[in-house]
């Protein structure tokens, strides 16, 4: 497995578009070249040198915002997306990477989405967000969350992003 930052102008892009649109859910989706028109850089997932994946990664200081990632269907629960979390994690030591899963509404994806990120290098802390009415937890590659930066993000992005912007909460 492998992860290397793509342009708008791969040829890789029709591959993980068609992954896109078969791994998130049609509510939650972003097309890619929005992604890229909002600046935030594409990391295509590779497995024996082909495009099985991505993750879409916002940058602010200190901070990775991993926006969407998503695996080919037959290739899940492979290894494949916990290698690429735990080297985006690696590769950025001083950054804390940021994750909003779905919090419990549907248990079994929830919990099963949760503890895949627990078992990768990810911590919970205590935060949540709310989008279209459903409610996200949020998760951090460093025990320390820095909820003041998250919310400095969130700010920042709301500039270039008006409908999917998080309103980090505590319970």
């Amino acid at each position: 497995m492998d992860i290397r930052e793509i342009r708008k102008d791969s040829e890789d892009l029709p591959i993980l578009e068609a992954i896109n649109e078969e791994a998130i859910p049609e509510n939650e989706r972003c097309a890619l070249s929005d992604m890229f028109a909002t600046g935030a850089k594409v990391w295509c997932i590779d497995h024996d040198q082909e495009p099985v994946g991505f993750m879409a990664v916002r940058y602010y200081r200190n901070l990775l915002y991993l926006a969407y990632f998503a695996i080919r269907k037959d290739l899940r629960s492979k290894g494949i997306g916990g290698s690429a979390v735990r080297e985006l994690i690696r590769q950025n030591p001083d950054k804390q990477v940021v994750v909003e899963y779905e919090a419990p509404d549907q248990p079994d994806v929830c919990n099963d989405i949760k503890r895949f990120y627990l078992r990768n290098g990810f911590f919970e802390t205590g935060w949540y967000t709310n989008y279209d009415k459903t409610e996200f937890e949020i998760g951090c590659s460093q025990r320390d969350f820095n909820s003041d930066e998250f919310v400095a993000f969130a700010e920042d992005i709301a500039k270039v992003v008006s409908d999917h912007i998080p309103n980090p909460f505590r319970k």
